[in-house]
């Protein structure tokens, strides 16, 4: 297929040569296979500490790490800050670390909040790009009792294999209305207004991505060359199960992660009270950055 888009693919720095990105899907591998940085404190952490969740992100974007003990929230959020992470995002900023958990209330109609499977979605592909969730961090107080396991993928990963297949298909993702999230006057957080935005687009040092595979609350562009790219990137989010790390995350364990594409497996909750899955989520407009 002939370019059609070929000065939006420009944007992107993002090395595609076969040689480059053999290397980097090593790489990537190995990182998702590692066990969990140990964390002795999570309001102070050390410099091996530092330095091994600074070579997951480098590599992954993401990084699975272990507390020696059970943490509270103001913990969770301080080893945040040591990572970077400072600026809640508008929709957690009055609530600090949100508890995800199954609800039999308002919230029960959105699926975070039900034991359901919640598919490959960026955290707040409902906001505007201007306005973005750069990261965000998943902890676990106490896991299903069966079921619930996370996974996440590398964006850039995905970008670059897309890429590598057709150029054309990331120029398409990459149009500012590509994607478009009807307004919801009935949101958790307040009414949102419709908001259009592309899939991928390029920060002033990365990309980024916005995104999520439900089909009902969304607007696709319908013109050939998007369809055909929205597809694609279905399948290769369904079928390199060989580039997501996987994990049936256990109590005070968690994940930090730049907002990368991640999903949540069905689940079997606990009937006690007070017994269910329960995890923090914190949503950030910071990247994770971890000085030298």
């Amino acid at each position: 297929m002939v370019s059609q888009l070929s000065e939006s693919t420009a944007l992107f720095s993002t090395d595609v040569s076969t040689d480059c990105l053999a290397r980097r899907l090593d790489d990537y591998r190995a990182v998702i296979a590692l066990p969990p940085v140990d964390i002795a404190d999570p309001a102070a952490l050390n410099h091996q500490e530092l330095a091994k969740l600074r070579e997951r992100v480098a590599v992954a974007n993401f990084a699975h790490y272990r507390c020696a003990q059970t943490v509270n929230d103001t913990a969770v959020l301080a080893l945040c800050r040591q990572v970077g992470l400072k600026n809640l995002h508008q929709s957690d900023v009055t609530a600090g670390l949100k508890k995800i958990e199954v609800s039999y209330g308002s919230k029960a109609r959105y699926i975070p909040y039900t034991n359901s499977e919640l598919n490959w979605h960026t955290d707040g592909y409902y906001y505007p790009i201007t306005y973005p969730v750069r990261a965000m961090l998943l902890h676990c107080v106490r896991p299903a009792l069966e079921g619930g396991a996370t996974e996440l993928i590398n964006h850039e990963i995905v970008y670059a294999l897309l890429a590598q297949t057709n150029p054309d298909y990331v120029a398409a993702l990459s149009q500012a209305d590509v994607m478009t999230i009807p307004a919801n006057i009935q949101a958790p957080d307040g009414p949102r207004q419709a908001q259009s935005g592309p899939v991928f687009w390029q920060g002033p040092d990365r990309i980024y991505m916005r995104y999520t595979t439900r089909r009902h609350n969304i607007q696709w562009r319908q013109d050939p060359l998007s369809r055909e790219a929205v597809e694609a990137l279905a399948e290769m989010l369904r079928q390199r199960t060989d580039l997501v790390f996987h994990r049936q995350l256990k109590p005070s364990e968690g994940v930090l992660s730049n907002n990368t594409p991640h999903r949540r497996e069905l689940f079997h909750d606990s009937t006690e009270r007070d017994r269910g899955r329960l995890f923090y989520r914190g949503r950030f407009h910071d990247n994770i950055h971890i000085p030298q």
